[in-house]
């Protein structure tokens, strides 16, 4: 029986407040996820968390880095660089835009790890699962740096709901909260060594250490932000 992820429990999502999310029933589906994961696949420890072959080794998924990924059949018109990836779940296909995943590995990281949330909680028939860029990690990328916005350049409400549960599914998936909170605690509450650890953005990073450790225990000013 397919779970219910349209909760009306009213959860946190970015600036503003979503009463249709359920953040913690993601969270309890991604641990069982990496909990059952093989160990020859992953340890359990062992950073960063190996998403592409989770989605290769455990659901069969083929991850394909594509040029012109505006051209894919099905695309939405008018898409041109703006989609990081998308998913085929009649072919079992994650589709990365190659040109964004040379220039930003942690995006890469963040887009197969969001269109596996899309696998996971909402695919239903034979259609492809669109993501732009603006949607996708869901804060747009500087151009030049790879760096986001400190806020979406769209409000909460208007980001499609699948698309915010698939944002926290990717979050969790490449940065499981005990290993965050531990390796903060290692690192000395250095984000660029917690970035390097988990290969993910410094924005998602530093997101993600604002949502888990308590503000008494921040350690850099670039959390104030």
């Amino acid at each position: 029986m397919q779970k219910n992820w349209r909760s009306t429990n009213c959860s946190p999502a970015g600036a503003e407040i979503r009463c249709d999310l359920d953040i913690g029933l993601i969270e309890q589906r991604v641990r069982e996820i990496l909990s059952s994961v093989p160990e020859y696949v992953w340890d359990g420890e062992t950073l960063p968390v190996p998403v592409e072959e989770i989605v290769d080794s455990v659901y069969g998924l083929l991850v394909r880095d594509v040029e012109d990924i505006s051209s894919a059949p099905g695309a939405p018109s008018g898409s041109d660089g703006n989609l990081s990836g998308l998913l085929y779940t009649d072919s079992g296909e994650i589709w990365v835009n190659a040109e964004e995943a040379r220039k930003w590995p942690g995006r890469r990281r963040f887009t197969i790890s969001h269109e596996l949330g899309h696998w996971v909680m909402h695919r239903s028939g034979r259609e492809a699962v669109f993501c732009r860029a603006a949607v996708i990690d869901p804060e747009s990328a500087d151009q030049d740096t790879g760096e986001v916005a400190a806020e979406s350049p769209l409000p909460a409400h208007a980001i499609p709901l699948v698309e915010t549960e698939a944002d926290v599914f990717a979050a969790e998936m490449l940065m499981p909260p005990q290993m965050v909170i531990a390796h903060y605690e290692e690192c000395d509450g250095d984000l660029g060594q917690l970035q390097d650890l988990f290969l993910t953005s410094h924005k998602a990073t530093k997101r993600r250490v604002r949502d888990l450790v308590p503000k008494d225990r921040w350690r850099s000013s670039l959390l104030e932000d």
